[in-house]
């Protein structure tokens, strides 16, 4: 007997039991749909009985008109979350590729620089065929602690590690240093335009990034909206977390005297790695804004960034996020373009998802059905199918921005336990 082929399914969307939607044999190129054969659920006939033949478009509109919906709903607290994935939608760098520039950098026609660096700390193999630069500065860092900090044959002659780790850090914050796109080209832009819509009785909204690039601040200008964004109006502007909690009113000309008139196109920035343009100040500790810093003030990726994000600021940022999820009255976290492989942000969404019954989350990524998706990723997709609290979409952060649509507010709905198996 000829063994039963199995059918490739994928998922489109998730957003509970009813609300799925599924495409067979099917192919993406660079996370876009580009071809199928079937689409379930779907019906297959016209109005006028004829049989319609599924396509790439139907699937797209399909999809679309059901997360419209979802974000159609009534909601109060809008956070939006944004990872990798929406810095790669304008010419941002995925790990795998910024592992690529670091052998560029650090090879000539004599030296393979990164490669006797891998040498030199003992990087595993698999590890290596994973381009995993955060594995890699982790190994780095703990070698040099616990070893020895040794010199390395490197293109320009022999350094240590420490200071090629520094090289590291040095090319990774100028390969996240991204110009501002034209705005026809610009998702942040159009997305901004369209949830600085609300209503000004709403909350601010609130967006975390764990991309240190200045795209959302070049959006806000592009959009004329004001960012508050944890650091002063005075020069140099200085962080403290207690500008969080100050707000832009009108005060001449307010119809409403005895109220506050809140200017609108106002919403809050929280960097929860840090920026390109961050910088700490030795002599006093404080952390002021600079266009060009010696070196910014960034959680660059290894496994001591966990220990990073409970140093200040990034411990203010982190307080504030959980905070954000914890209110219990309707709250909607957009989570675009993030890997889920951070277990600090992990926890934090967890815990929303099992305490807060206003909680809602959703999770726009062309990837999120992807065998190598993180495990958490994998146990969200799970629990998604047996809720409608939680709504799964491939889609890029391009097309998302182009097609999310009017928003108003969120409703209660049921409750829902999840356990994020962390890698």
């Amino acid at each position: 007997m000829a063994e039963k082929i199995k059918e490739n399914w994928k998922y489109l969307l998730i957003n509970g039991k009813s609300k799925t939607l599924e495409v067979k044999d099917s192919e993406f190129d660079k996370g876009k749909l580009t071809n199928l054969t079937d689409i379930r659920p779907f019906n297959k006939n016209d109005s006028e009985g004829k049989e319609i033949s599924p396509t790439v478009e139907l699937a797209n509109k399909e999809k679309r008109k059901v997360y419209t919906t979802f974000f159609q709903k009534p909601f109060k607290n809008l956070v939006l979350l944004t990872g990798a994935g929406s810095s790669m939608d304008v010419k941002g760098l995925s790990m795998n590729q910024l592992w690529d520039e670091s052998e560029k950098e650090f090879k000539s026609e004599k030296v393979d620089g990164l490669n006797n660096i891998i040498e030199a700390v003992k990087f595993p193999n698999e590890k290596k065929d994973k381009k995993d630069i955060e594995a890699l500065l982790s190994q780095i860092e703990g070698f040099v602690r616990f070893s020895d900090d040794i010199e390395v044959d490197s293109k320009d002659g022999r350094k240590k590690l420490s200071k090629l780790k520094e090289l590291l850090f040095k090319l990774i914050q100028e390969k996240c240093t991204i110009p501002t796109p034209s705005n026809d080209a610009f998702p942040h832009k159009v997305l901004l335009e369209k949830v600085l819509q609300r209503k000004l009785t709403s909350p601010r909204v609130k967006i975390f990034t764990l991309n240190y690039d200045l795209l959302f601040e070049d959006a806000a200008t592009a959009v004329n909206a004001i960012v508050i964004d944890g650091f002063s109006y005075t020069f140099p502007r200085t962080f403290s977390g207690r500008y969080f909690d100050y707000d832009i009113v009108q005060r001449e000309g307010s119809k409403l005297k005895e109220e506050d008139n809140f200017v609108q196109r106002v919403f809050h920035l929280h960097k929860l790695h840090g920026s390109i343009n961050w910088e700490r100040i030795e002599e006093t500790g404080s952390v002021v804004i600079n266009e060009k810093p010696k070196k910014a003030l960034m959680v660059y990726p290894r496994e001591a960034k966990y220990e990073d994000s409970y140093e200040q600021p990034f411990f203010e940022m982190m307080a504030r996020f959980q905070r954000n999820l914890r209110l219990n009255d309707d709250t909607l976290l957009v989570c675009i373009g993030y890997s889920f492989n951070d277990k600090h942000i992990n926890a934090a969404i967890e815990e929303a998802l099992n305490q807060n019954p206003g909680f809602r989350l959703a999770i726009i990524d062309p990837g999120f059905d992807n065998d190598a998706a993180s495990k958490s990723l994998k146990t969200i997709k799970e629990t998604a199918l047996q809720t409608e609290r939680i709504l799964m979409v491939s889609e890029t952060f391009t097309d998302f921005a182009n097609y999310f649509p009017e928003i108003k507010t969120y409703e209660n709905t049921q409750q829902v336990t999840i356990n994020l198996k962390n890698e």
